[in-house]
């Protein structure tokens, strides 16, 4: 599937912010599940610096820079992206094709980037580092082994796995086993340990996952604007309602409580307009979900399995083709869209509009 995408942060500040530094995660990643066709990054005011480079995670991310006084500052994140089946590629084509292995950056130093509805008015843009063209493209057409591997971790019981990342000394290192700790919104506690033991400790690993996130979907409500970024996940946990950042935090508290190394995704989900009525620009969000590390015991392979809780759907690499990965981490904190610090501007308002569109 081929999706555009467009995601627009608009803030207004007063009084005025005399500088600016920060961090945007709105580049969608190249990974097994999807592809990056082409990428652009419009901003407004005109800002003193601009550098791509990939975060500790592997995450496109760009440092922003605006040393002149704003009282606005828009940001315009332009992709497409192909999805498709999960491909196992080995380590060499994914460093040739796929520009990921190296912590590459690319700099643009005073940008006169304008968003004014003027033919006469230059926007600076910011065109993605990678070339427009495909793996898919590229390599033969990869057969859809999620089945096999499907099948393969489902013979693999729960405990299996938290037994696999239980320390032993002289273990050896697996970089998974960073995400079984607490992190800045996510905290462990014998709550969510005494929530999902009953279901994770007596199925197949991804039967209990599936079980746990299905668990989550039923016994959460969806409630836009009952929760913000700041929400304790004990908070989100009592009330049983949120939004999709707070299920994929319960999820991620709840695995790694049970002893599985679990991580947040950020990313797109396509939506569907009612049924006679058009697709209205601006009205998508971002979404969150969750990735859980499954092993292949006896192997030295393992891979990330996501669980969507807010829609009850998972899948190897992906919960699906309508989704878009923009980045992960241990949780949100890792991978919210804007980050930073201004001087100046007490006094904010935000408005993001993100509009996901298939392209036949």
């Amino acid at each position: 599937m081929r999706l555009h995408i467009t995601h627009i942060s608009h803030y207004k500040y007063q009084p005025a912010v005399e500088t600016a530094q920060h961090f945007l995660h709105i580049k969608p990643k190249k990974t097994n599940n999807q592809t990056l066709l082409n990428h652009q990054l419009k901003i407004s005011p005109n800002f003193n610096e601009l550098i791509e480079f990939l975060d500790y995670f592997g995450n496109p991310t760009h440092y922003l820079s605006l040393t002149s006084r704003h009282d606005q500052l828009q940001i315009l994140s332009e992709s497409t992206v192909q999805t498709h089946p999960f491909f196992e590629f080995n380590p060499a084509s994914m460093d040739q094709t796929m520009g990921l292995g190296n912590n590459r950056m690319q700099q643009h130093m005073g940008g006169d980037s304008s968003l004014q509805n003027d033919s006469a008015s230059t926007w600076r843009q910011m065109q993605s580092m990678e070339q427009l063209s495909s793996p898919m493209q590229q390599l033969s057409t990869p057969s859809d082994v999620e089945p096999t591997i499907s099948s393969a971790l489902s013979a693999i019981g729960a405990l299996e796995v938290k037994d696999f990342f239980t320390y032993r000394a002289s273990q050896s290192y697996n970089p998974a086993s960073e995400f079984l700790f607490d992190s800045p919104h996510i905290h462990t506690l014998t709550l969510f340990n005494d929530y999902a033991q009953g279901v994770l400790q007596s199925q197949s690993v991804l039967d209990a996952l599936n079980a746990l996130m299905n668990q989550i979907h039923t016994d959460f409500v969806y409630e836009s604007k009952s929760t913000d970024v700041n929400t304790p996940i004990q908070t989100v946990f009592n009330q049983k309602r949120g939004v999709c950042q707070d299920f994929a935090h319960i999820m991620i508290a709840c695995c790694r409580a049970f002893g599985l190394p679990a991580r947040y995704v950020s990313g797109y989900l396509l939506t569907h307009p009612p049924a006679g009525q058009a697709r209205l620009i601006g009205s998508d969000a971002s979404h969150a979900w969750a990735s859980v590390y499954l092993p292949l015991l006896g192997s030295n392979k393992g891979y990330w399995y996501d669980f969507d809780p807010t829609n009850n759907r998972s899948g190897l690499g992906s919960p699906g083709d309508d989704y878009v990965t923009l980045a992960w981490g241990r949780d949100y904190s890792d991978v919210s869209p804007v980050r930073g610090i201004i001087q100046g501007g007490n006094d904010h308002q935000v408005n993001v509009a993100v509009t996901v569109m298939p392209i036949d």
